[in-house]
């Protein structure tokens, strides 16, 4: 047997004795562990390590989905280092599974976390928060096959969701719609390995289809009232500005910045003389090869409601590690709370910025705090 797997197999005796005495604690503390070991680990969404890794979790979770719903033995034939991986499968399916669900699911949320404006996507986060701690939960647990069928649809649908726009290098309904595709046929093919293994087609519906015909229709809802968050994409940052200076590679940002006001790194509050100009300025990252725009949505606080002043379109490029910058400025505006939301142009929110722009009377000279990007 190699050295590797004889080391596995080796640390999983030596902890044996703890977890039969620790054993209804054993599927929260995987679930956990994977959940913790991608929060100091998880790099940026379109890093192939990322992709190896969530795609090997999936297929964990699979063979141990099969290994709970086949329950029958092993066959004689099948020997060496595949049959003891089998083995251990089959012996820790609950802690393999749980496991690797920690880890995909927790990967998951955290992109949509990073895509999210909280302002528009609260519900969709609350949703797949309450799937983690729900399944540390021993009475959820115990729910069995609809759980786990559950579970791995969810991952399925999120992996679609995350990785089919960053194939197509966009994001928008249409590439919604392909992943929704993608992820119909991965489940197809799933449920026909099931059939194939002599999997009662009563379980197969109960524990895989249903589930995934109530999960797609839930993302659909959350797509058209847009409470999606619009992965891969998110703000990494924007402000309001006196001044923007292009000096390749860099732009230089001015903003007064008052010695009471140190948190602020931009003009979150305006002070407007004649002939300023409102400048704002973002980052956006994108996975390396996306190509899209995103909408500059200027909005104005009048008669009790929101109003729209501009909406301006902003080319985006991916690659950069701390996103794309762009530039859009107004010059024409009036006295009041404004705000400026950063959308797809699907009407996705990915952030917004809130300030208010009060006028001023003052003609002595302004000292200005550089910010560099």
């Amino acid at each position: 047997m190699p050295w590797p797997w004889e080391l596995v197999f080796k640390l999983v005796s030596q902890i044996k004795e703890i977890y039969q005495k620790n054993e209804n604690l054993a599927p929260a503390f995987f679930f956990l562990s994977g959940f913790s070991l991608d929060i100091f680990t998880l790099g940026r969404i379109d890093d192939l390590s990322n992709v190896f890794m969530l795609s090997l979790y999936l297929l964990l979770s699979l063979l141990a989905l099969v290994a709970y719903l086949k329950k029958a033995s092993i066959p004689e034939k099948v020997t060496g280092n595949l049959r003891q991986i089998l083995e251990f499968l089959e012996k820790y399916q609950d802690e393999v599974f749980h496991f690797c669900q920690g880890a995909l699911l927790s990967a998951f949320t955290l992109f949509y976390f990073k895509s999210a404006s909280l302002s528009t996507s609260l519900v969709f986060l609350l949703f797949m928060t309450s799937i983690l701690l729900l399944n540390e939960l021993p009475s959820f647990q115990k729910k069995g096959h609809l759980v786990k069928g559950s579970l791995i649809n969810l991952s399925l649908l999120s992996f679609s969701l995350v990785y089919v726009p960053q194939v197509f290098g966009r994001v928008g309904s249409l590439i919604f719609l392909a992943s929704l595709i993608v992820y119909a046929c991965l489940l197809s093919l799933l449920i026909y390995f099931l059939k194939k293994i002599n999997i009662e087609k009563a379980r197969i519906s109960k524990s895989i289809l249903t589930p995934g015909i109530v999960l797609v229709l839930f993302f659909i809802i959350m797509r058209f009232l847009n409470f999606m968050p619009p992965v891969p994409l998110s703000l990494e940052m924007a402000g309001i500005y006196h001044r923007v200076e292009k000096k390749y590679p860099i732009y230089e940002l001015y903003h007064e910045k008052p010695w009471w006001r140190f948190w602020h790194q931009s003009d979150e509050i305006f002070y407007a003389r004649k002939d300023d100009i409102l400048y704002f300025f973002t980052r956006v990252f994108a996975p390396g090869g996306f190509q899209d725009k995103v909408i500059v949505h200027w909005q104005t606080y009048q008669s009790g409601e929101w109003q729209t002043s501009d909406k301006i379109p902003l080319e985006i490029k991916g690659g950069r590690q701390e996103g794309y910058r762009g530039l859009a400025y107004k010059k024409n505006y009036s006295p009041g709370l404004w705000r400026v939301k950063v959308e797809t142009t699907s009407g996705l929110e990915i952030g917004r910025l809130n300030f208010e722009v009060i006028p001023s009377l003052k003609t002595e000279p302004r000292e200005f705090h550089l910010v560099t990007e």
